[in-house]
């Protein structure tokens, strides 16, 4: 099966006096195979990203605290979708597009289930402010990383033609 576009899906969650138990991935609803996971804590007014591997990679992101908009961008076509993620609350984004994410929370965690381990070389991202992108983030003094800081602008990534 081919997922070409962003998907937002909610997890199935199982309570009892104990807690919870939550499966967040299952091949029965998503017929992909996954190799690398990370988790992500962030605080309140952190952005992260735009992020994509330069390589297609298709990611699954899993809220399990707090909330977060997230902006995924088709790198061919300029096309820009948002998805507000609660806990429980997972978002599939395919091949070609670029994301990041505002966290609106005190402490936001995300787990991420990628196709490929992470390879530093194969990482490239869009300045999250770009003016030719207009996103609107709530969040408007962020909390950034020193590589988002300095990430190039969608113009000059679309004319590296990645994907």
């Amino acid at each position: 099966m081919k997922y070409n576009k962003p998907a937002k899906f909610k997890i199935q969650k199982f309570i009892d006096s104990r807690g919870f138990l939550a499966e967040l991935y299952s091949k029965n609803k998503i017929n992909l195979q996954f190799r690398h996971s990370i988790i992500s804590i962030s605080k309140k007014n952190v952005i992260r990203g735009l992020h994509f591997r330069i390589k297609p990679e298709y990611k699954i992101l899993c809220v399990i605290k707090g909330k977060i908009k997230d902006f995924c961008i088709n790198l061919k076509k300029k096309e820009i979708k948002k998805f507000v993620l609660k806990e429980n609350e997972c978002l599939l984004i395919p091949p070609g597009y670029a994301h990041g994410y505002e966290c609106y929370s005190k402490e936001n965690i995300v787990i991420y289930f990628l196709s490929w381990p992470y390879s530093s070389k194969l990482q490239s991202g869009i300045f999250w402010a770009d003016k030719d992108l207009n996103l609107k983030w709530k969040i408007k003094k962020p909390i950034l990383s020193k590589r988002d800081k300095n990430l190039l602008t969608f113009r000059k990534i679309l004319n590296k033609k990645y994907y």
